[in-house]
């Protein structure tokens, strides 16, 4: 309703230019010889005569005055109505000349060179003014002044946005990872307007732009997105590219809304098999160890599961945290190696055995450890428990507690079902035929950030295995993932997974989040380590302060004004003064990211170009994406 009235009322704002023409030359063509009769001879001629001026000048007038007073986003419809209002009746009075003096031009009385001294004067200045004062409607109501001066000469910075057709060559549309939509939201005349997502008043260009996409063809192929929280990260960035992409995509989707709008549209138009790992319907899974099995460095790659399960960090805040998550950690490693390497768990190879040793008393755990110490075939299953056998008993109980801990989601059938089940192999993602949504809420990966590790580490230790043979480049659209706390094997694949067919799509909701996990060192080891980064709806100071430092600075032009007052009549003491000086000053300055910003806006920073400023390509605003996606239960829920 709203939308109606807001609608109408811009309708409205519309026709008043039409409306002030109609009266007007109603008047003029009914009621004007009556007005004129009461008029003095010697005048009435001449007050007959200027009928076009009040016809061709009271439109556009009333069209300027309503143009001044309303908003600078409502301004071009009413800019618009004024100039095709005034065409009109220019064009009417046009052929009302040239029906009156064509006949003296055919029967060659005059020629049309000087036939053009007998046109209607009052209607020749009149449509003159008139299309200046149109004119003037339309400049005011489309062009948006930059806010400062750019100086000519680069004394203290040339940085610049990058051009939306340089832009466009480096994001052609016709990739597959949305990244925005070209246009320059602050060039825009709704930019001084909030983003309204059920006002498409407010949307501007929005929604009929040029995508700019990015086709994994150069740098890492990994990307850092960053909006805050409501900032249009899933609608944006994650639903678009869902609905292109046609290779292998594993989509962490901790708002359980992604799958239920793209899964129809992947299975019927592109043709892939898509599996919802849900744990409230848990009738897809996969067994996350099944890439041990062929694996040549079975060891190796237990040690990284270990790593998986456990919620590690890459600091530690005490030297007694650490102790015991190491202890922990070298505890499952054992164990898992047992379930993986032993003879006896043959056909039972899953997370599920090495749940059931570690839910056991801590007694008969400890003599399990000696037993299999004494035992065991593989010198590393030695090796790796041997410690255990004569620790002591306050101290294995530490250690065991934080091991039961971290595994204690294995004993919930529902979540166990994803990481045990056998609906399909991690090594189908290298056959390039299937996707994966991980339908897991944000509460459980809070509470059990294990689950999303071990499936999603799983999955890029496949594509590792794989050693390139790759069908199609998967890729790994991480929303929130900041729930997943720090993986190590993430870093690896940052590094080294460009190789192995590996793709990283994070998203998170600010810098502070990628510190928290990896520190500062890291998460600067992780803007350089992708192909660009997006930075949106950012509220955060201190990120709105590397945003700017790293948009650069530019020079400017400062005018300076100074006026000297003095008791004496002389001129010498009443003078001004001017002067023109270059600064230095941010190309977007920190209060202009958190304040001025939309959130339909972003910048995109990549290396070895200007940064660049567009829009976002939000898909409920694109005609054929909305048509492509299935309804938003959410959407349908607030409404």
């Amino acid at each position: 309703m709203a939308g109606k009235i807001r609608l109408s009322a811009a309708v409205l704002w519309a026709i008043v230019p039409v409306a002030v023409s109609a009266i007007t030359v109603m008047i003029t063509s009914q009621r004007w010889p009556t007005m004129a009769a009461g008029i003095s001879p010697e005048y009435a001629y001449w007050f007959l005569r200027s009928a076009p001026i009040p016809n061709l000048l009271f439109g556009p007038i009333a069209g300027l005055i309503t143009v001044f007073a309303l908003p600078l986003h409502r301004r071009r419809p009413v800019a618009v109505t004024s100039l095709l209002c005034f065409m009109g009746i220019a064009g009417f009075y046009a052929m009302r000349e040239f029906a009156r003096l064509s006949p003296s031009v055919e029967s060659g009385t005059v020629t049309w060179d000087e036939v053009l001294s007998y046109l209607d004067f009052f209607a020749v200045m009149a449509a003159a003014v008139g299309f200046v004062i149109v004119a003037v409607s339309a400049r005011i109501s489309v062009v948006v002044a930059d806010s400062v001066k750019r100086a000519k000469r680069a004394t203290f910075g040339d940085a610049d946005w990058l051009s939306m057709s340089a832009a466009g060559k480096l994001f052609p549309p016709d990739g597959e990872i949305v990244i925005g939509e070209r246009y320059r939201v602050d060039r825009e005349t709704i930019r001084d307007v909030p983003f309204d997502p059920i006002n498409p008043e407010t949307w501007g260009s929005g929604g009929s732009a040029p995508l700019l996409t990015y086709k994994q063809d150069f740098d890492s192929t990994h990307m850092l997105f960053f909006a805050g929280s409501g900032g249009f990260k899933t609608t944006s960035n994650v639903v678009p590219t869902a609905l292109r992409y046609t290779g292998p995509l594993i989509c962490l989707d901790p708002s359980t809304e992604v799958a239920p709008m793209v899964v129809a549209h992947r299975t019927g138009k592109l043709g892939r098999e898509c599996m919802v790992l849900d744990p409230t319907n848990p009738v897809a899974g996969f067994n996350v160890l099944d890439w041990i099995e062929t694996s040549k460095h079975k060891e190796e790659d237990i040690v990284a599961v270990a790593h998986m399960l456990l919620s590690e960090s890459a600091r530690f805040e005490s030297s007694t945290g650490s102790y015991f998550q190491n202890q922990a950690h070298n505890l499952l490693t054992g164990l898992l190696a047992h379930v993986v390497l032993s003879p006896e768990y043959e056909g039972r190879r899953n997370l599920r055995s090495l749940r059931l040793i570690v839910s056991e008393p801590e007694p008969s755990v400890l003599a399990m450890l000696r037993e299999i110490q004494e035992s065991s075939e593989s010198a590393f299953i030695r090796e790796t428990l041997g410690v255990f056998t004569n620790m002591t008993e306050q101290t294995f109980s530490g250690v065991y507690s934080t091991a039961s801990k971290d595994t204690q989601w294995l004993s919930l059938d529902d979540y166990a079902a994803l990481v045990c089940g056998c609906s399909f192999k991690s090594s189908d993602i290298v056959a390039g035929g299937k996707d994966v949504f991980l339908n897991i809420p944000a509460a459980i990966l809070r509470s059990y950030p294990g689950i999303g590790r071990l499936i999603i580490g799983s999955l890029i230790n496949a594509m590792t295995q794989a050693n390139g043979a790759f069908k199609r480049r998967a890729l790994f659209m991480l929303d929130e993932v900041d729930l997943l706390g720090y993986m190590r094997v993430l870093e690896e694949a940052r590094d080294r997974g460009r190789k192995y067919g590996i793709t990283l799509m994070l998203m998170y909701q600010s810098v502070g989040q990628l510190e928290r996990h990896f520190g500062k060192d890291g998460s600067t080891s992780w803007i350089d380590g992708c192909a660009f980064a997006s930075y949106a709806a950012i509220k955060a100071l201190e990120t709105a302060r590397d945003v700017s430092a790293q948009c650069g600075e530019m020079t400017v032009e400062v005018e300076g004004k100074s006026r000297n007052v003095g008791w004496s009549n002389s001129n010498s003491s009443n003078r001004k003064s001017e002067s023109l000086s270059l600064q230095r000053r941010p190309l977007i300055m920190p209060h202009e990211i958190t304040q001025q910003m939309r959130k339909d806006e972003q910048i995109v920073i990549v290396q070895g170009h200007d940064p660049i400023r567009c829009g976002r390509a939000i898909y409920f605003r694109r005609q054929d994406m909305d048509s492509d996606a299935s309804a938003n239960r959410f959407v349908k829920a607030a409404g």
